[in-house]
This record gives C-alpha cells, sequence and structure tokens, in this order.
C-alpha cells in the first residue's frame, strides 16, 4: 500500500502524499525523473497494488493513438474548458471504455492538475516502465532481407549474452535494402552496424583521405 495509515484516497493519489523518493524506491524499483514521472510512478504502484498493472498498460497504449487525432489535441490543448471538467470528461470516458481504476483515477488526476499536454510523454514513459517489469530488452534489428530462422536463432542466442540479467529478448525485424547486407543492431543502450553499407562509407572515407 503507498500508505499505512487508512484512507478513502484512491491509491494514486495517495502516492502523491509521498516523499518523491520514497514511492519511487519502495513501490517502483525503477527510477524516472521530472514532473511526468511522477505521476508515472505513482501509477505504476497503484496499478500495481490494485493487480491491474497489465489492463492498465493495454488501455494506455490504445489512448496513446487516439491522442494524436486532431479533435482530441485541441481537447487537450484548449484553456476553454477548465482543468475540473476535463478530468470529469476523461473519468467518464475512461468508464465507458471500460478502462480500469487505476487508469481512470489517472487520467483524472492528470486532466485536473492540467498535465494533460504531458500525457503522451507520461504514456511512453509507463510503457518503458513495463519493459522493466516484464524484465524483456527491446531488440530492433534492420536486414536488407527477411531473416530466416537459422539466423534469426543465432541471432536470439547472441543478443541473449548481450543483455543485463538474462533479459528476454523482444525483436522487431525491419527490412531496409539500402544497407545492402549484413545488419543493424540496437538492443539496451547498444549499437552495432554491421552493414555492407557502412563497410562501404568506411572505405569511401578512407580512399577520400588519401587521396
Amino acid at each position: 500500500m503507498c500508505m499505512a495509515a487508512k484512507s478513502t484516497k484512491p491509491p494514486l493519489a495517495r502516492c502523491f502524499e509521498l516523499p518523491t523518493q520514497i514511492y519511487i524506491s519502495i513501490f517502483n524499483p525503477f527510477i524516472i525523473l521530472g514532473i511526468e514521472g511522477r505521476y508515472v510512478s505513482a501509477l505504476y504502484s497503484a496499478a500495481l497494488q490494485m493487480k491491474q498493472i497489465e489492463q492498465v498498460e493495454k488501455h494506455l497504449l490504445a489512448l496513446q493513438k487516439e491522442l494524436l487525432k486532431p479533435k482530441i489535441v485541441d481537447f487537450v490543448e484548449t484553456s476553454l474548458i477548465s482543468s475540473a471538467d476535463k478530468a470529469k470528461l476523461m473519468k467518464e470516458v475512461g468508464e465507458q471504455v471500460g478502462m480500469p481504476p487505476a487508469a481512470i483515477n489517472f487520467l483524472a488526476l492528470v486532466a485536473e492538475n492540467g498535465r494533460l499536454k504531458m500525457l503522451r510523454k507520461m504514456i511512453t514513459m509507463f510503457s518503458a516502465v513495463m519493459v522493466s517489469h516484464r524484465n524483456e530488452a527491446l531488440c530492433e534489428v534492420i536486414t536488407a532481407k527477411p531473416l530466416d530462422d537459422s539466423t534469426r536463432k543465432t541471432l536470439m542466442d547472441a543478443l541473449k549474452k548481450l543483455t543485463k540479467g538474462g533479459k528476454n529478448v523482444q525483436l522487431t525485424e525491419k527490412i531496409d535494402p539500402s544497407i545492402i547486407g549484413g545488419m543493424i543492431v540496437g538492443i539496451e543502450d547498444k549499437h552495432i552496424d554491421m552493414s555492407i553499407a557502412r563497410k562501404v562509407q568506411m572505405y569511401t572515407d578512407i580512399l577520400k583521405q588519401a587521396v
């Protein structure tokens, strides 16, 4: 729980009553800085306590797409609607689409505090927290043509050795014929360019320097 004493406030609101260092270190093992991080940490803690973490992620990811629509952008940015009215509307919409209480409380609180313009960044940060929550390592590999099963298996085995703490590798494959051959791999804080295009560029630069 976010507080030892009993409270009638929702878990998310109770998390905001604690100093940032306390609820991040106790209830959220991921260090997230800034105003957005405070909201994301509180949401993570509340959703975990209420056993709604996966449902919250699912609904927020769906909402992230909706936030790009012009009418939603206008709603978020307008100053003609009060924060209280925005909070009321966000709560009603959340209930209509079947969001879990943790997500509804989060959206209402963000709107009420006039932070809706930060919502997209908050959702992106929450997604990153969930990757760590599941002990995953996101990896993107770019190749000139699709990987065959044997190459994919060899790559996955190598990637698992690169990750910290034996994380589960979630592989995203992209095709880019312009790299000619080889591959470009990005995983966690590592970027490895083994493309033929890179080698061609490197040799070209060397030749230019020699002339």
